[in-house]
């Protein structure tokens, strides 16, 4: 087992520390926070106080950021992993970035003489705990054998997308469908509650019926019940994400119809200072624009 570094001790970051400790691995985690030291201090983990002490005693350093600009500095910045990583060492970022921050610094990586992964995680903070994330890899594939056993202590369905970038597209396709699904939900079943029909039995048709969808699974009990303040994955992230995705497609030349309309949904959204709820609190745009709310 070799020597573990973990970069970003959020809620994400919690789940998968906790695995590879369980694993058996000898974990050196670094955050930003005190607070999220203390926990892993008391987990068991060493603490660091910066990436660059991560990289002398870690050849397979994992991070869990909030979006690229933070990724990119945690990595190429002052006291930034990179400068002290050994050669041959791994990078596993499971963060939701740009592709083209990945393909930088997969290429900052191979002129450095180690190895940088996009690793997207799909599964919240339920799948990090349990350890049955599925990760999406872009990266050199001859490499993915040697990287399975740290990769499979966090994850369940591991999936070499292609080459550098290719995971975080994966990502935010993904998470642009669920995000316009959320919103499809919400308004369908404001449709259903306008009209005089219990949102319940329709979601209820949904599940059964050639609609059905992991989506409704997850959130609908927050739409049905107008739990929003209940968080599963947040607005602010998802908001994020689409962003990021609506710049991809920008850049692919692909028109966006569904996932702009989502996006300013989201906006709209943010903008009511919802960042903190749950990503399913986009429904309450279209509940406020409906007139009504699908709870009662």
């Amino acid at each position: 087992m070799k020597q573990v570094g973990f970069i970003g001790i959020g809620v994400m970051g919690k789940g998968m520390i906790a695995n590879l400790l369980q694993k058996g691995h000898r974990v050196y985690a670094y955050d930003a926070s005190a607070e999220a030291l203390r926990w892993a201090k008391e987990q068991g983990a060493q603490v660091v106080h910066s990436p660059a002490e991560l990289g002398p005693g870690a050849q397979i350093v994992f991070s869990s950021l909030p979006g690229p600009e933070i990724v990119e500095e945690v990595m190429l910045g002052e006291n930034g992993l990179f400068a002290t990583l050994a050669p041959d060492s791994m990078v596993f970022d499971t963060s939701t970035i740009d592709p083209a921050t990945a393909q930088k610094l997969y290429a900052e990586a191979k002129q450095r003489g180690f190895h940088f992964f996009d690793c997207p995680v799909s599964g919240g903070p339920a799948g990090a705990k349990g350890g049955t994330l599925t990760i999406m890899v872009g990266g050199d594939s001859e490499l993915l054998p040697a990287a399975m056993p740290y990769l499979q202590a966090i994850g369940r369905d591991i999936v070499h997308i292609g080459d550098a970038g290719s995971g975080q597209v994966a990502k935010l396709c993904h998470n642009a469908v669920v995000a316009s699904i959320t919103a499809a939900l919400g308004e369908a079943l404001l449709v259903a509650r306008k009209a005089g029909v219990d949102p319940q039995k329709v979601a209820s048709v949904i599940e059964s019926g050639s609609a059905h969808n992991r989506v409704l699974s997850i959130f609908g009990p927050n739409i049905l019940y107008g739990t929003y303040s209940e968080t599963i994955f947040s607005l602010a992230h998802m908001h994020k994400d689409l962003k990021l995705y609506e710049h991809t497609a920008r850049k692919q030349q692909v028109p966006s119809f569904v996932g702009s309309t989502v996006f300013q949904l989201y906006e709209a959204a943010m903008a009511q200072g919802k960042g903190g709820w749950d990503s399913s609190a986009v429904c309450t745009v279209i509940e406020q624009l409906g007139q009504d709310s699908i709870a009662r």
